[in-house]
């Protein structure tokens, strides 16, 4: 095992954290109060190949291996969460998504724009009776003609208002199994597709979020992901250890802030004529948050590693996700908790840390999902043999 990134590797994180420090950190907290995601800072991201980060070279796009997208994930994160929590529904779970599974056509269609940041694109899967439960969509695609025509609704869905291409996950048959789950792609401009008003977060406020209606939504036949009904199950479903090591990588970058901050600040402030850091105290909160953060790096570039080779990864993608997600909300909280008085203020960073990291155990598959997948692979035969203890 080589625990070294290689230069390209270094190269990027070096890249993204000089962009996210200068560009980002500056409009960081405004974005947060004012629960709003600058058009200009997408097309930044764009112009520097963020957007294509789910999208390869062949369509135009920067995609090269999974590693690299959870080291851009960290970097944001890091500096804001909300910008990578926003890209990420464009890049990987809608763009990457129509790489892996659309048809040639939706490919070349579809990808160059998503990834030269032309249009922005979003997934729309959650419903108000199917979060984790994906069996129980109410959302129902029906072919007419040329046509599908979609009745239903969404909810919790990222950037609503202003993506403009969705893959939306409906279902085309009554029953409740996987076979009748089937994914499209839905452009914002659609006949009798719309959106509600977004909703106010108490975290990730720069990553806009909302609802959308579908009333006699009408979507070419052509736009049915894959040009298979029946099959959306099984591509969500291979999509999701992406997902999950993409959502760990922003719950490392935020624990990773979380952390510097609390160190900076205990060996700056000082107590009964020391500095916090001699605190005995604190110096437990501070060893046991650096452990954290090394083990939450460690175990999402292992699912990355994992996925770039091609490898099962649904233990550690899900592996990745707890943990991370875990560790973000303890580090946060104890930054706030070593910040003091001054951490529950607004002009402290580490308030927005804390009340971002919350989601991650929620979203992308909560935390109790992620055990019960985890639960669930221990009991396979053969998943022994990916231990060595």
């Amino acid at each position: 095992m080589d625990f070294q990134l290689s230069e390209t590797h270094r190269s990027l994180r070096k890249e993204v954290r000089t962009f996210a420090e200068k560009e980002i950190a500056p409009i960081a907290a405004t974005i947060d109060r004012d629960q709003s995601f600058p058009s200009e800072l997408f097309e930044r991201l764009a112009e520097l190949g963020y957007a294509g980060g789910g999208v390869p070279p062949a369509y135009q796009g920067t995609f090269s291996n999974y590693l690299s997208v959870v080291i851009t994930g960290e970097e944001l994160a890091r500096v804001s969460a909300s910008i990578p929590v926003a890209l990420f529904p464009h890049s990987i779970l809608c763009a990457h998504n129509i790489f892996r599974y659309g048809s040639e056509a939706q490919k070349e269609r579809y990808l160059p724009v998503l990834a030269r940041g032309r249009r922005w694109g979003a997934m729309a899967l959650a419903e108000e009776a199917a979060g984790s439960d994906i069996f129980s969509l109410r959302t129902k695609a029906k072919r007419s003609g040329n046509d599908y025509v979609l009745r239903g609704s969404k909810t919790y869905i990222t950037n609503v208002p202003f993506a403009e291409v969705y893959l939306v996950f409906a279902k085309t048959g009554e029953g409740d199994g996987p076979e009748n789950i089937s994914a499209f792609i839905v452009e914002r401009d659609s006949e009798g597709f719309s959106f509600g008003k977004t909703f106010d977060k108490m975290g990730m406020r720069g990553s806009p979020t909302g609802r959308l209606f579908f009333k006699n939504c009408k979507t070419p036949a052509k736009n049915l992901l894959g040009g298979e009904e029946g099959i959306g199950y099984r591509q969500l479903f291979k999509g999701m250890d992406v997902e999950r090591v993409s959502w760990a990588s922003i719950a490392l970058g935020i624990a990773q802030a979380s952390f510097e901050s609390a160190l900076n600040y205990s060996k700056k402030r000082r107590q009964f004529k020391k500095p916090l850091i001699d605190f005995q105290m604190i110096q437990y909160m501070i060893s046991e948050m650096a452990v954290n953060v090394e083990a939450a790096r460690l175990l999402t570039y292992k699912g990355a590693s994992l996925l770039d080779r091609g490898m099962n990864a649904r233990f550690e993608a899900s592996a990745a996700k707890l943990f991370s997600a875990e560790a973000a909300v303890k580090t946060s909280g104890d930054a706030v908790q070593i910040h003091g008085g001054a951490g529950y203020m607004k002009n402290h960073a580490v308030e927005r840390y804390f009340r971002d990291a919350k989601i991650l155990t929620v979203a992308a598959g909560s935390s109790e999902v992620q055990r019960m997948i985890i639960a669930h692979e221990l009991k396979r035969k053969d998943r022994n043999e990916a231990f060595i203890c």
